[in-house]
């Protein structure tokens, strides 16, 4: 039977060598979340069985459990014990209170694992991103935030009203500004994977990118498009829009004429699922990865 009252909203599974890393993440989440971290334990375990304690907690006593995995993880004498407690969990409650970060490169995960509990974000968001992966993953078992069926990446959004609420919270909050930042990112990275994409085709008209924290451009031609936002005029989201610009550069006059401009908001669709809307009052959502292979196309069809 499932345990509904848990000691720990999060357990970390690792190897010693791993342990500077968990801290690192505890670290971020520990003021937020209440946490199990074994070498933050010693005196805990000092006065009852560790193999008792450890199968405790991984089975019955925290709401979620995050494995730092590289490929000796389950090997050792206590990772093995880790794996098994989780393993025995997994086979009453399902996977869905498991988080696997994926360490090695290229990402290795147990065998046994769905891919939805497979994170494999932290070469490029760092641990800021796994500390916010593991954060959706408290919150989405908290109960209130009704899973929504697959639709097509550009779709309307439904918001149910307890939803609303938490989403109203979310973007008014620094986890919400900090999830955004790295949702731009992700965009920023989207466009340049499309670039490339196009580039290995035609390799006779060079396409040029260029991004920083908040800006990105790619040209083509006399033609580029522009993303920014302005990020440092507000702490809340929703006063963050990210503007985009077709471009036209004339060299004969040296001017930039601009011939399209577009403003998007971040925008929450549930949790763990972020991308933008165009306009504030718009319900059209639509992904970092489409909305780059968008604007790519529109680029390429200037010419």
């Amino acid at each position: 039977m499932k345990n509904t009252n848990y000691k720990y909203d999060v357990a970390f599974a690792f190897l010693e060598k791993d342990e500077p890393l968990a801290i690192q993440i505890n670290d971020l989440i520990k003021d937020k979340l209440s946490t199990f971290l074994y070498s933050k334990k010693l005196e805990d375990l000092s006065n009852t069985k560790p193999e008792k304690t450890f199968i405790d907690v991984f089975e019955r006593q925290s709401k979620c459990v995050v494995v730092l995995f590289s490929n000796k993880w389950g090997t050792t004498p206590w990772t093995a014990i880790e794996e098994k407690a989780i393993r025995n969990r997994a086979s009453v409650e399902g996977f869905d209170f498991l988080l696997c970060i994926s360490l090695d490169n290229p990402p290795e995960t147990p065998k046994y694992l769905p891919q939805s509990r497979i994170w494999t974000g932290l070469s490029k968001l760092g641990v800021k991103g796994a500390a916010i992966a593991i954060e959706e993953l408290v919150l989405s078992l908290r109960g209130g935030l009704k899973p929504e069926s697959k639709t097509n990446t550009k779709t309307e959004i439904k918001i149910e009203p307890q939803f609303e609420v938490e989403s109203s919270k979310f973007l008014e909050s620094v986890s919400g500004l900090e999830i955004a930042a790295l949702e731009l990112k992700k965009l920023f990275l989207a466009i340049e994977a499309e670039k490339n994409k196009f580039q290995k085709s035609d390799k006779n008209f060079p396409i040029i990118y260029n991004r920083n924290e908040r800006k990105c451009t790619v040209e083509y031609g006399e033609f580029s498009i522009l993303f920014y936002s302005q990020t440092e005029k507000s702490n809340m989201l929703m006063d963050l829009p990210l503007y985009f610009e077709l471009q036209k550069h004339d060299s004969t006059s040296n001017t930039l004429n601009i011939l399209a401009v577009e403003e998007y908001h971040f925008e929450v669709k549930k949790v763990g699922e972020y991308g933008w809307i165009k306009e504030v009052d718009n319900d059209l959502f639509i992904s970092s990865k489409k909305l780059a292979e968008d604007s790519i196309k529109l680029l390429l069809s200037q010419i």
